[in-house]
């Protein structure tokens, strides 16, 4: 297994090295820096963390589309051909959508099949997961602080704010702001039949 990957990332390295080097020449270097070791904080497998920087930067641009997806936003600020053709030769994730005015170093996108952010701005090292909105209504995005983590299938809409720390659980639908530190959950799972006792008790 190891053997396996230790080829995939000699390819990984020769393949990568464009979008490395577009991204090491643009005013988000540091940035992207920081994306990577974040994101290898997250996966926190010992033999990815051995790897030399660029090396863990090729590993994630080969194997997870979303961190190419957040390369590519990093590169916004990079002519318009370079982005064009960077896209078009390390493709990001299909089904995710990733803008906002500010995003800060270390957003980690966990599965990100599925997941529109849309968001005014997102701190540092944040972490969303698969099948995830965060999006507007008429009134504005959502602003997202630093250590916020948003669980998969989480809805978070309008111009709320998540403060430094908060999580929203998995399948949770937040439309007030959420305070520091504060966990919010959706309502767990109640058997149908004591909703139908509960209705022929109110009957009766």
């Amino acid at each position: 297994m190891r053997r396996n990957r230790a080829l995939l990332i000699r390819c990984a390295r020769i393949w990568a090295y464009p979008l490395w080097w577009v991204g090491a020449h643009s005013d988000a270097a540091d940035t992207i820096a920081e994306d990577v070791d974040w994101w290898m904080r997250c996966i926190d497998n010992d033999d990815l963390l051995r790897l030399d920087d660029y090396s863990r930067f090729a590993y994630l641009s080969g194997a997870l589309t979303e961190f190419r997806t957040l390369v590519h936003f990093r590169l916004r600020s990079t002519p318009l051909l370079v982005q064009m053709v960077m896209r078009a030769v390390y493709r990001p994730a299909p089904t995710l959508t990733l803008e906002a005015n500010r995003i800060g170093p270390g957003l980690f996108i966990q599965h990100g099949v599925g997941t529109i952010v849309t968001a005014e701005s997102i701190g540092r090292h944040c972490w969303i997961n698969q099948q995830v909105t965060i999006g507007h209504d008429a009134r504005g995005r959502p602003t997202l602080g630093n250590d916020v983590r948003v669980g998969a299938g989480a809805i978070v809409i309008g111009p709320v704010t998540l403060h430094d720390g908060a999580v929203v659980g998995a399948n949770a639908t937040v439309i007030h702001d959420v305070p520091p530190g504060t966990t919010v959950v959706a309502p767990p799972a109640t058997p149908l039949d004591l909703h139908r006792r509960s209705f022929d008790d109110e009957q009766a």
